[in-house]
């Protein structure tokens, strides 16, 4: 069985670039699956190609007609197509195999699956590429029902996302201790609802000397100065850019996981959460939002925390019940990492696989 699957990167600091090595990372392995990646941005991963045009931006529209002409000679070779995207990528699938009557799927990640159905010029061919996919594999069943309150659909089906459980596990006693620390993790925008945590952490510090520690990739001025209108600059710590590595360590290193995503004018939302079960994989209890992605990776007083979106004192509550009950932390760290263990990509690939070789058959 051939598979070609189209990304705009498999770099795995990027979202969709990690989804997209795991997944494919681990699928390889199976020796009776054959794969190509076409992608936009080279990663330097030996299964890919990089002969796509970006064309997600409204100035770039006439690149997926180009991108579905290039494909086609790669698609021919191949029994699936696996667009890991509604648009561009799921388009571009649809587009190419026009004539050539392949069976392909699209992957329903989150934004980027919901949005483009508010857009003009991109709703149309997003509707049509999904009536026309032989699966919408949604990464959760909130991402799922925001699709289907778009449009009607009969061909979609939730499979979650899968963590790398084995990289997590690191020789705990090397770590060092640094007392009380809560940890998110993800971009400094405004889904990932820092404006809600940073004012949350600054009543819990009234409480306890915690430090809070904000993995993302580059500095945004507005977070910065609410972290010191809050006046809790020197419980705070920005880290930009770092590697998998002292991530992990940052991870195990932590008490608790806390992001608290808000949907914003019901389009822009986590389809998600992989940082939830990656804390979970460390052995550390996660707090999240209801109404989100969010729901999908953290169970509710088993595995974590869930909060309403925007609640700032219902967050603090949260983080302040967790650290004046270390047992009761503890309790729902291992319970997390036993989640984590069953959401292995090792085992969730295997859903893939099943999907492949039933929609092939």
């Amino acid at each position: 069985m051939k598979i070609c699957f189209l990304n705009n990167t498999l770099n795995p600091k990027e979202g969709r670039g990690r989804y997209g090595f795991n997944l494919i990372d681990k699928i390889s392995k199976n020796k009776d699956v054959e794969i190509i990646v076409l992608t936009e941005e080279g990663s330097g991963h030996p299964l890919e190609k990089s002969i796509l045009l970006k064309s997600y931006l409204l100035r770039d529209f006439f690149n997926i007609f180009i991108n579905a002409f290039r494909i086609r000679k790669y698609i021919k070779k191949c029994d699936i197509v696996h667009a890991l995207d509604g648009y561009p990528f799921g388009v571009i699938a649809a587009l190419a195999n026009i004539g050539l009557k392949k069976k392909f799927i699209i992957s329903g990640i989150g934004t980027y699956s919901i949005l483009p159905l508010e857009e003009i010029l991109k709703k149309n061919l997003l509707r049509w590429a999904y009536k026309k996919a032989s699966n919408i594999l949604c990464i959760s069943n909130f991402t799922r029902n925001q699709i289907l309150k778009r449009i009607k659909l009969n061909n979609t089906e939730v499979v979650n996302l899968g963590v790398d459980y084995e990289k997590f596990q690191i020789d705990i006693k090397k770590k060092r201790r640094e007392g009380k620390i809560i940890l998110s993790v993800g971009a400094l925008k405004p889904r990932k609802g820092y404006h809600i945590s940073i004012p949350a952490m600054a009543q819990v510090i009234k409480k306890h000397n915690a430090k809070y520690y904000i993995v993302c990739d580059k500095k945004e001025k507005e977070y910065i100065d609410l972290v010191r209108k809050h006046n809790i600059e020197k419980n705070v710590k920005f880290f930009y850019n770092i590697s998998d590595k002292e991530l992990i360590e940052l991870y195990h290193k932590s008490s608790i996981f806390l992001l608290t995503p808000v949907v914003l004018n019901d389009n822009d939302f986590e389809g998600f959460g992989l940082v939830y079960l990656e804390a979970n994989a460390c052995g550390k209890p996660s707090i999240g939002t209801y109404k989100c992605g969010a729901e999908d990776a953290i169970i509710d007083n088993v595995t974590g925390f869930l909060v309403p979106q925007n609640d700032i004192k219902k967050t603090a509550e949260a983080v302040l019940k967790l650290l004046d009950n270390p047992g009761l932390a503890k309790k729902l760290g291992e319970n997390g990492r036993k989640r984590a263990w069953e959401m292995n990509w090792k085992n969730l690939s295997k859903k893939y696989i099943d999907v492949y070789k039933k929609i092939v058959s």
